[in-house]
């Protein structure tokens, strides 16, 4: 196990004045400094010559091997190993791709002792957590995460980990995985679940709305400001600010969010005063924020602050063990409630799931089960009758067209339908007596009779 203090660290930088102020930096934090000019010295190093390395630091531009040569073959040799890059110029080209490469941080060389002391010690710690948390899956399945991959597991040991301590988590992945359901449940996990979990939509908040809705506003800050209103900022005090899709976040207001956060204080819309705020930040987004870094729409300080620890969520079809589990989870959820006979599926229609690469991940394939649960005459939902709803183009990527609430609703529907037509018949059959109809049910009378009314089933008029 890693020691935050005693840590082995190797330090790879060509320019010796700087590896020399940087050991004697490290050294008196405590830590053992093993020093390479090179990146093939650094390489040969990490090849067994005895040294227990537990972070390294490496500097961008080296004669020889550079750094980001030497950051992939320790990528691919020793994949556990964090690195952080150390650069000289504003190259912000390089770092982007030393991030993309696996790096876990990069630090300017012209930063202080400081900066670059607490870069190693958040490094140091994260590795040291890997692994100390049991993860029990029945405690992630309260929160809607269903599945037992070894993948699915790695990801909830990192977020069990952060759920105890207040480090900004940036949670990725593609539309539909599951990433609001990863932050509510770190925030449960976490000794913050009785305060507010707040969350915030980026992309569906207007823009013209958005500093007043973060961050509040006083009486008569605009037009139409008539009282005094909380930001989000404040409501989440003590608590969780969760910001889905981060990277449609306003660029006019990043640094302002971005000194709310160093500064843990906020000021409302036409006030002068500034109100202390304790807030964790999590948040997510299924875009690449290292290329929008690149291309200047993303503030580089602001996505190094949010990006404590980065969480991918992979997609459905790298983690084919989940889905089972989760169509088999989605069904009994479904039959529950719409009060539905119950089904099963299959081995051949588990199969047939599992063949599919499903573009719109989770959400796609809950619309999938609940069509199919509609669509099946029997009991058993076989190969045939997944394959027919995946023909049904309506109900196969919704997460990916843009069209899941209005296919949810669809699926609602004829569930809605199905079940006004199964007691319809059921009532026919005992000439509307509402108590031999809960009878042959097998349910209370009064329980048929709400039934009736949510439905808005009427005995006929003669």
């Amino acid at each position: 196990m890693s020691r935050q203090n005693g840590s082995t660290i190797l330090l790879t930088d060509d320019d010796k004045t700087y590896l020399d102020a940087v050991s004697e930096l490290l050294g008196r934090a405590g830590h053992d400094v093993v020093s390479a000019n090179s990146g093939e010295k650094a390489l040969e190093i990490l090849s067994g010559n005895g040294f227990d390395i537990d972070l390294a630091l490496l500097d961008i531009r080296m004669p020889g091997m550079d750094g980001i040569e030497t950051l992939g073959k320790i990528s691919e040799r020793h994949p556990t190993l964090p690195v952080i890059m150390l650069t000289g110029e504003d190259a912000i080209d390089l770092v982007v791709r030393a991030m993309k490469a696996g790096a876990k941080n990069y630090i300017s060389k012209s930063a202080g002792g400081t900066e670059l002391l607490a870069a190693v010690k958040t490094a140091l710690e994260e590795r040291q957590s890997y692994g100390s948390v049991d993860i029990d899956a029945m405690e992630f399945e309260e929160h809607g995460i269903i599945g037992r991959s070894a993948t699915l597991k790695r990801v909830l040991a990192d977020a069990a980990n952060c759920a105890r301590s207040v480090i900004s988590v940036l949670i990725t992945g593609e539309t539909g995985v599951g990433k609001d359901l990863l932050a509510r449940a770190i925030h449960e996990m976490s000794p913050r679940t009785e305060k507010n979990f707040v969350a915030l939509d980026v992309p569906n908040i207007p823009a013209s709305m958005f500093e007043s809705e973060l961050f509040g506003h006083t009486k008569g800050a605009f037009t139409g400001a008539t009282d005094n209103k909380q930001g989000m900022v404040q409501e989440a005090h003590k608590g969780t600010l969760f910001l889905d899709e981060i990277g449609e976040f306003p660029i006019e207001l990043q640094a302002k969010f971005l000194r709310v956060l160093d500064t843990g204080s906020v000021r409302k819309l036409g006030s002068v005063k500034s109100e202390e705020v304790d807030v964790r930040i999590l948040s997510a987004t299924n875009r690449d924020l290292l290329e929008a870094v690149g291309e200047r729409k993303f503030r580089e300080d602001l996505f190094y602050r949010l990006r404590g620890i980065e969480i991918h969520l992979p997609p459905l079809r790298e983690r084919k063990e989940d889905i089972q589990p989760l169509a088999t989870h989605f069904l009994k959820e479904f039959l529950e409630r719409n009060q539905m006979e119950p089904k099963r599926l299959s081995d051949s229609g588990v199969s047939f799931l599992e063949e599919h690469s499903w573009p719109g991940n989770i959400r796609e394939l809950r619309r999938t089960i609940e069509a199919a649960v509609i669509l099946t005459p029997g009991e058993t939902i076989e190969h045939d009758d997944v394959a027919r709803v995946m023909e049904r183009s309506g109900h196969v990527s919704t997460a990916s067209n843009g069209n899941s609430a209005r296919d949810y609703a669809d699926v609602e529907e004829m569930a809605r339908q199905t079940k006004k037509n199964e007691l319809t018949k059921v009532l026919e059959r005992n000439g509307w007596n509402i108590t031999r109809a809960a009878a042959e049910l097998d349910i209370d009378r009064s329980t048929l009779s709400k039934q009736m009314k949510n439905l808005g089933i009427k005995k006929p008029k003669l």
